[in-house]
């Protein structure tokens, strides 16, 4: 059988009627939050790895998340599905003038010019023209993607910089003072938070550098944890094929195995 978007709203609603499912049924916005950020995360896992029937999955259960959300939202009386749809299909037009309005663009910097503009000018932003930049910064983001954010729309009020050079020498500068703070750590002086606060200066950094770039930091450091991971595992497997531990082979030896499993990668 051949399954529509409307089925599965149908499925969400019986799945939320009284004699439905006594967990579906117990389900609200706030505890389903942790799923869709559960999700979300598990379609990124498959995109990065290009596993498109995983894909494909993941991506079901993400939607499941957003039609659950609406049911719950319906049942009282807030807003529905419908809603939803409406809502973004008229964002989506609105911002596209050069698409589905006689609009004239040539290049993907304009179309963003554009669709800030539009953006500032919507009904909800008006209420917070004059307020800070910061204030559209969400709390629940990852504090990776958060600090992209951050610096993204600090960007957008011209504070940064408009070429990589001082973007790189700031980073340099913070990574010399986080070491200045090491030298000066001694036993009776352990300086945790100064140094706690200069390496998130260095890490803060780090990301605007990644912006400069036109790199996602955070998409570059998931990729970075997954290659670690991988190699890992090899190390582990070919040490077990030896029949030793890991704290047997030492760590000369690990690091051995580590630029075999790395070369292997290629």
């Amino acid at each position: 059988m051949k399954y529509s978007f409307n089925d599965l709203v149908d499925i969400l609603a019986r799945l939320r009627a009284p004699d439905g499912c006594p967990w579906d049924r117990e389900q609200d916005t706030r505890s389903l939050l942790p799923y869709l950020v559960e999700e979300s995360s598990e379609f990124i896992d498959a995109a990065q790895d290009g596993d498109k029937p995983h894909m494909c999955e993941e991506l079901g259960d993400v939607l499941l998340q957003v039609v659950f959300h609406a049911q719950v939202c319906k049942e009282q009386g807030d807003f529905d599905i419908d809603d939803v749809v409406q809502g973004i299909c008229e964002k989506m037009i609105r911002r596209h003038p050069h698409v589905f309005g006689d609009a004239k663009v040539d290049t993907a910097a304009d179309v963003s010019r554009r669709w800030e503009r539009i953006k500032a000018s919507e009904k909800n932003n008006l209420k917070t023209a004059g307020c800070s930049a910061m204030d559209k910064v969400s709390r629940s983001m990852p504090t990776l993607a958060r600090a992209q954010d951050i610096i993204r729309r600090a960007a957008k009020v011209g504070f940064n910089w408009d070429r990589s050079e001082p973007v790189f020498e700031k980073a340099q500068e913070e990574f010399n003072e986080f070491r200045t703070e090491m030298q000066a750590v001694t036993p009776q002086n352990k300086n945790a938070d100064r140094l706690e606060d200069e390496f998130g200066d260095i890490m803060f950094s780090l990301v605007n550098v990644a912006l400069q770039c036109g790199i996602n930091a955070n998409t570059a450091l998931q990729r970075a944890n997954s290659k670690f991971e991988k190699r890992f595992r090899v190390v582990e497997s070919r040490v077990r094929e030896s029949g030793r531990e890991m704290r047997d082979v030492g760590l000369e030896g690990l690091q051995k195995l580590w630029k075999e499993a790395k070369a292997s990668a290629r």
